[in-house]
């Protein structure tokens, strides 16, 4: 993991503070289906900063990647196979 420079954890905090505001913004003042599409897409946004930069992937190989996503994908997977149970069996 020998990388060049270093990415500016103040500015990458400050972003993700930001869109904490952004989100709670949307959830006070948009009607709830797109709170929930604007809390939801900025969550993404979210984790890929923190992936990118605090977990250091952006400076690692592509094989590294494979092993973020593959549970990831698990996850969902078993997430959309289980969903009905918890609709229609509440």
């Amino acid at each position: 993991m020998a990388h060049k420079n270093r990415p500016n954890y103040f500015l990458i905090w400050s972003g993700l503070m930001f869109l904490v505001m952004v989100s709670l913004g949307a959830s006070l003042t948009l009607p709830k289906r797109a709170a929930l599409l604007l809390i939801f897409t900025v969550a993404v946004i979210k984790a890929l900063l923190v992936a990118l930069n605090f977990m250091h992937l952006r400076y690692e190989k592509l094989l590294l990647y494979a092993l973020a996503i593959v549970p990831l994908l698990i996850v969902a997977v078993l997430f959309f196979a289980l969903f009905p149970d918890f609709v229609f069996r509440g």
